[in-house]
């Protein structure tokens, strides 16, 4: 026992200690706005942090008013995707946890998460959250397990086809691709070298995550897992994907580092103008475009991703989105108070706020609100895709061990490791088993 005692401690020390190191090396900003303040430590992206509170961008710091009532000063501890869910795991098989606030992505929110989260409807039986049916019905019943709430949707991230006006009129091409095809053409013609010496691929996403493989999957109306639970429903779809990607590898319209790409080296290439077109996140658009961070400000533009001129009426719109909730670790110390935050974040104000931060909102009300039309030019057709919006994956419990093997199957296949063909074969043999327990 007291061994258990002294690992439990130094645990919480470390705990501790990484928290603050993360808070220092994101600047001292709230640390100055509240001197003596209580700590309140949030798990997440480092996207959830600057739109919730970065007082520099148009929606200012959403948090700032919680923290002065409260008395408390947020330590943001951010980390990339998986390791959020890894850290989280690991937090969660504590005695206690010092973290009191974490997020989630939905390929994370399987049974196994969810039954180690507190449960939330007597706090929304106590204190509501406001006009909650405002929130994607959809995503809400992905949250709710056993009957019970246990998580609140807060971002989703739906992709979309960026491209550059002005890489465009260089080559001849008066606008976007609407077809697969039309895509195809374009990246092979986009991929050149400019005047001034740079290098330019027709078309990029990110390669080291399954998320715009499966994109690119939806295009060709050929899903890893669809909805009903069955694995490669359209295995000629997916054929015809993999060899699409392998031949716009090999003719160069891919970058050659495709496959260790990740997002921010394909932000980085959109705003340096080195490639033409792009599948990333539409909250981006804002970054983008930013005189400050782009080569190319305000011509850097946005259309939903595209399918094959066949499916445009089985596929009318490729949306490919994932979405984040807050939940409260069924250990933490803080719960009520994490609630409280939970709420202020979730309301109507703060979800535009955010959105105008560069949020994806939850909430189908956002996209009439005046000020998101007007400050968010992308606000158009982010609401016309949502209705088609769905995710790369459905949920269950190794959901994200089906997602790596997607990855590491197109990796294989793009870089000419294995063929077309043999990569469908490769799925088939390492996610049936996945499906089947």
């Amino acid at each position: 026992m007291h061994v258990r005692t002294i690992s439990l401690r130094r645990r919480r020390f470390l705990g501790r200690t990484l928290a603050a190191s993360a808070a220092s090396a994101l600047g001292g900003r709230g640390e100055a706005r509240a001197q003596g303040a209580d700590t309140f430590t949030i798990l997440s992206h480092r996207v959830h942090q600057q739109v919730a509170s970065d007082a520099t961008r148009p929606g200012g710091d959403v948090t700032a008013a919680w923290c002065e009532r409260n008395n408390r000063r947020i330590t943001w501890f951010t980390l990339d995707v998986a390791p959020i869910h890894d850290r989280l795991y690991r937090e969660l098989s504590l005695g206690e946890t010092t973290i009191d606030l974490a997020y989630a992505v939905n390929t994370a929110v399987a049974p196994r998460l969810l039954r180690q989260l507190e449960p939330l409807d007597a706090f929304m039986a106590s204190t509501p959250i406001e006009d909650f049916t405002d929130i994607s019905a959809g995503m809400v019943r992905a949250v709710t397990f056993e009957g019970s709430l246990r998580a609140v949707p807060i971002r989703h991230a739906t992709v979309g086809l960026f491209y550059n006006e002005e890489l465009f009129a260089e080559r001849g091409l008066s606008g976007p691709p609407t077809t697969m095809e039309e895509l195809v053409d374009h990246a092979q013609r986009l991929t050149y070298t400019r005047a001034d010496g740079t290098a330019v691929n027709g078309f990029a996403f990110q390669g080291n995550s399954h998320f715009n493989m499966l994109t690119m999957a939806f295009g060709f109306d050929a899903p890893l897992i669809d909805a009903e639970m069955r694995l490669l429903p359209n295995e000629a779809g997916m054929t015809r994907m993999f060899e699409t990607l392998r031949m716009m590898f090999e003719r160069g319209a891919l970058p050659r580092n495709f496959a260790a790409m990740g997002q921010e080296d394909v932000f980085t290439m959109i705003q340096t103008g080195r490639v033409a077109m792009a599948l990333a996140i539409m909250g981006r658009y804002a970054d983008f475009n930013d005189p400050q961070k782009s080569r190319f400000p305000g011509r850097i533009k946005l259309v939903p991703a595209v399918a094959l001129a066949a499916l445009k009426e089985r596929v009318p719109l490729v949306a490919t989105s994932d979405f984040w909730s807050m939940t409260i670790p069924r250990n933490a110390r803080n719960k009520p108070l994490a609630w409280s935050l939970m709420r202020e974040l979730s309301s109507r104000d703060a979800t535009i706020r955010q959105a105008l931060n560069g949020n994806g909102p939850v909430r189908a009300s956002a996209y009439a609100d005046d000020r998101l039309i007007s400050r968010v030019p992308y606000a158009a057709i982010e609401a016309r895709v949502l209705p088609h919006a769905r995710p790369p994956l459905p949920l269950f419990d190794k959901a994200q061990q089906a997602a790596d093997v997607m990855m590491q199957t197109t990796q294989a296949v793009v870089l000419g490791q294995m063929s077309p063909a043999g990569g469908v074969a490769d799925l088939k043999r390492r996610v049936a088993p996945l499906l089947a327990g």
